[in-house]
């Protein structure tokens, strides 16, 4: 039987995996306008449909009707965050397995998230959505410092502050009110939860929740934008118990039934704590990782599941147990970013950072006239290396040599006089 997917916002290189993985798979794709032209190989689609970001869901509804009215969709299909619920409200209506409204909305909407979880008691964190700095400051005056605040539906690390003492508040207040592409929702403040931060990526069928690894990540204290991560995480049985329990817990009250799931977390004195989980595969080249650490390809399982087949759990599990009678093998990745707003003049060496021990890769993201800024976002960043060793440490500082192996050039802007004419 043949299978038409219905591909909705876009997913980089999995609409191919569709067709290719499948036997005589046939793609449609709807997504903003924006992502038509970063679509790949566009001819093989039966036909891209693209829609303003503001459209209703009701128009995005409308035209996935209309065109499953003349070429029935078998299957839909979702691989990033951006219109994950205008995929749910399709799959809805059209009789689809998808996730459900309510979930994407619990993991879309932090504070909707928190309200959940501190209903069935997994998680208490104390947060609030605060409409002035008079309410944060309230929310401090209850809860202490330090805090958090961030949009309450946002991506790529936009809008986060620490607040530490009440100079913070109006900033950081601002900072989270930012509404855009990424961010809406207004303002959440949280408790900060101290200790080491984690993600887990796992895998779910049938609404058993396998995880497949504990990664380690490292963030800028400011910023709060990842600038690196090694995998597996280095932690005790113990924790890695207390890890896998934990994210079952959420994930299973997020009533989330299927599919790869990235959870970042907070490994405190008191345990594990979320930060927020995500109905799709980890960015910042983590699936790479984790097939070079562990030879386990989520993104490939990912898509059969999207075709349709199951029990895949098993095969999860009997890669992981093999990889498990391996010496283990530790993966990381580190980010380039600049200090200042600057403009990139040339880059050199390259080629002899590609070459050095354990390395696997070294890209920039940018060319020669770009501008460069300090880290505010994710987007901010603009390279990466990647790098292995048996050592976690070792693989680290592999990575982060092979940038330092780079020689970046910039222009600086002119600097502006404040004396008097």
């Amino acid at each position: 039987m043949s299978d038409h997917v219905l591909v909705v916002g876009g997913g980089m290189a999995m609409p191919g995996l569709l067709r290719s993985l499948g036997t005589d798979v046939r793609t449609s794709v709807v997504c903003q306008l924006a992502i038509v032209p970063k679509l790949r190989e566009q001819h093989l689609h039966q036909r891209i449909l693209g829609l303003r970001a503001e459209a209703s869901d009701q128009e995005w509804l409308a035209i996935a009707s209309a065109v499953h009215r003349l070429d029935p969709f078998t299957k839909i299909a979702s691989f990033a965050e951006r219109d994950q619920d205008r995929a749910a409200v399709i799959a809805e209506e059209l009789g689809l397995p998808m996730h459900t409204r309510q979930t994407i909305h619990w993991v879309h909407h932090k504070p909707s998230m928190r309200e959940r979880l501190s209903a069935l008691g997994i998680d208490d964190t104390p947060h609030a959505i605060v409409r002035s700095v008079t309410e944060l400051r309230e929310f401090t005056r209850i809860h202490g410092f330090p805090c958090i605040a961030k949009p309450a539906v946002g991506a790529g690390s936009i809008g986060i502050r620490r607040i530490e003492t009440e100079a913070d508040l109006a900033t950081a207040f601002d900072a989270a009110g930012v509404t855009g592409e990424w961010t809406s929702g207004g303002v959440l403040v949280e408790r900060l939860h101290i200790g080491s931060q984690v993600s887990v990526e796992a895998f779910s069928e049938g609404g058993v929740h396998e995880i497949i690894c504990v990664t380690q990540k490292y963030s800028d204290p400011f910023a709060h934008v990842e600038v690196g991560h090694v995998l597996p995480a280095q932690v005790s049985a113990d924790q890695l118990a207390a890890i896998g329990a934990y994210v079952r817990s959420v994930l299973s009250a997020l009533e989330i039934g299927f599919g790869p799931t990235h959870t970042e977390l907070v490994l405190t004195e008191g345990g594990p704590r979320i930060i927020e989980t995500h109905t799709r595969l980890a960015g910042d080249c983590i699936p790479q990782l984790v097939q070079d650490a562990l030879a386990v390809n989520l993104t490939e399982y990912t898509v059969r599941q999207a075709l349709g087949e199951r029990n895949l759990l098993n095969g999860l599990r009997a890669e992981l147990a093999h990889a498990a009678t391996r010496p283990p093998m530790y993966e990381a990745i580190w980010f380039a970013s600049s200090e200042m707003d600057c403009t990139l003049e040339s880059i050199s060496g390259l080629e002899s950072a590609r070459l050095g021990e354990g390395v696997r890769e070294v890209e920039l993201y940018r060319a020669a006239g770009a501008r460069l800024e300090p880290l505010r976002t994710s987007d901010s960043r603009f390279g990466h290396a990647r790098a292995y060793a048996d050592d976690p440490r070792v693989a680290v500082s592999r990575a982060r040599g092979a940038l330092d192996a780079t020689e970046i050039r910039v222009l600086l802007p002119p600097l502006r006089s404040t004396s008097p004419i």
